[in-house]
């Protein structure tokens, strides 16, 4: 499968409550990092990397979304009611146009050969990024305790056994348990599972019922889903990486990224 088939979505609508005062006047995703915003980033390099269809899920402050020529905005006017599961369905009719999806939070930085990777892998229909040395990241990062971490549990295949949060400890085995950078890739079958196991859940739940580690279906997580479908027998494949990404949560973190190395040589 070429890149060329790929559609990226970018979910963006959240509030960004963690970051403010800096996300008072824009999108979280619209503050620089080391001179660029995070969505010009990620979306320059998916374009970079011949990802020429990119669709951004826009919410909070959505006329401060900055976008490339060739991008489509999406609105998720629910964002206060709901949460980022639901937003990423305003973009589904474009993820079923194609051949596959790259699905992104919108909050992380990352480097190139990451997004390499995941899309490298050609068999699962369903992959996920997760990151193996969330060791290192944590050390000093005292406003988004571990516990935070979207975990992801996989056995020796890759397979994924369990996602979500308060799963990751520090005693937790970095051969077993990693740190789900917030990237998936759908192919067109793995995006019919996706939306096929939401459309079940969404038939039967009532919004305001609990789903997974959701306390309401309405605002649950993409993680919530994923679990659900592993829950289910479908088969979830975990693309370890070691490093080469931030998640931009607190202050803290944004100074962290002003000094990360986007090339992924000495430095």
């Amino acid at each position: 499968m070429g890149a060329e088939e790929t559609i990226a979505i970018v979910v963006a609508a959240g509030l960004g409550s963690r970051i403010v005062p800096l996300s008072h006047e824009v999108p979280k995703c619209m503050l620089e990092v080391q001179n660029h915003s995070m969505l010009h980033r990620a979306l320059t390099t998916f374009h970079d990397l011949n990802i020429t269809k990119s669709v951004v899920v826009g919410g909070y402050k959505s006329d401060k979304l900055v976008l490339p020529p060739g991008t489509e905005l999406v609105l998720n006017d629910q964002y206060l009611h709901n949460n980022i599961l639901r937003s990423l369905a305003y973009a589904r009719p474009a993820m079923n146009e194609e051949d596959a999806a790259l699905v992104a939070y919108s909050d992380i930085v990352f480097r190139r050969d990451v997004v390499e990777q995941l899309l490298s892998e050609g068999g699962p229909d369903i992959s996920i990024l997760v990151d193996q040395g969330w060791e290192e990241r944590y050390v000093g990062r005292t406003l988004h305790p571990l516990s935070e971490a979207e975990a992801a549990q996989y056995d020796s295949t890759g397979r994924l056994l369990r996602i979500g949060k308060n799963l990751l400890t520090p005693q937790s085995d970095p051969g077993q348990w990693g740190e789900f950078i917030g990237m998936m890739k759908l192919t067109r079958a793995g995006n019919l599972h996706f939306w096929d196991v939401f459309d079940e859940v969404d038939a039967k739940l009532d919004c305001e019922a609990p789903f997974q580690q959701s306390l309401h279906w309405r605002t649950a997580y993409i993680t919530d889903l994923l679990q659900e479908l592993v829950d289910r027998g479908v088969a979830v494949h975990c693309t370890l990486i070691q490093g080469g990404w931030l998640e931009i949560d607190t202050l803290q973190d944004y100074e962290t990224a002003q000094s990360f190395n986007f090339t992924g040589g000495p430095g």
